[in-house]
């Protein structure tokens, strides 16, 4: 179960870029409404089509993001780690959330409320303009991935995935990941047993290296060349 912990946005010293923007005024007021939440593995943050209140800033571990269907089929459209926030459009529109959010490992969040976002971004213009990038970045990623998705063959999907994985989440070759086949298939929108059939093709023509939860890429010129011919 989450539990809140205490925290001080003026002490804290994991915040997000943009707050950098913010006066001493304007972080007693992201302050004053506040919470501090901790994750287990597996925990849901919010939930596709739930009301939406909050701006979720992660401060540490790491969160997927998903799409659920009605079939409960799920497409990851995105990962947040540290120091970064969760784009929730419909806090600024329909009050609900468009997808939804699991701690992929322990994670710690801290919930401010949609209404001082919003005061902020009407009063301060280098914080608007802060948010904005922000919110214009991680669109951006969301519709690279879908693009990943609907025009490129399955080895081409694993390849991105792999990359992403390396250079974008986890920043290292080797890396240790909490997320399992599952994970990898629903980031690359196929079956658990077509991703698990592609990674041992690599793993045969030496390109990953595998090892429990660690994974290795051995050639990644090569998962470049497959990435990009899709």
């Amino acid at each position: 179960m989450a539990n809140s912990i205490e925290a001080n946005c003026l002490l804290c010293m994991q915040r997000s870029d943009i707050f950098r923007n913010l006066n001493d005024n304007e972080l007693h007021s992201v302050n004053s409404c506040r919470v501090s939440i901790k994750y287990h593995q597996g925990e849901i943050l919010f939930k596709q089509g739930s009301p939406c209140h909050d701006f979720v800033c992660i401060t540490s571990g790491l969160v997927k993001l998903y799409l659920e269907s009605e079939s409960d089929k799920r497409i990851i459209i995105g990962f947040v780690k540290p120091v970064d926030y969760i784009f929730v459009p419909g806090a600024f529109t329909d009050k609900r959330h468009h997808f939804t959010a699991v701690a992929c490992e322990e994670t710690t969040a801290c919930l401010v409320g949609s209404d001082v976002f919003q005061q902020i971004v009407e009063a301060n213009s280098a914080f608007s303009s802060a948010f904005l990038n922000k919110i214009s970045e991680q669109a951006i990623r969301m519709f690279e991935q879908l693009s990943s998705l609907t025009h490129k063959q399955m080895p081409g999907r694993i390849a991105d995935v792999l990359l992403c994985l390396s250079q974008k989440i986890y920043n290292a070759n080797p890396f240790v990941t909490s997320l399992s086949r599952q994970d990898i298939a629903d980031m690359s929108g196929m079956t658990k047993e077509s991703a698990i059939r592609i990674m041992k093709t690599f793993k045969d023509d030496n390109l990953i290296r595998t090892e429990g939860d660690l994974i290795e890429l051995l050639n990644i010129p090569l998962l470049e060349t497959i990435s990009r011919n899709g």
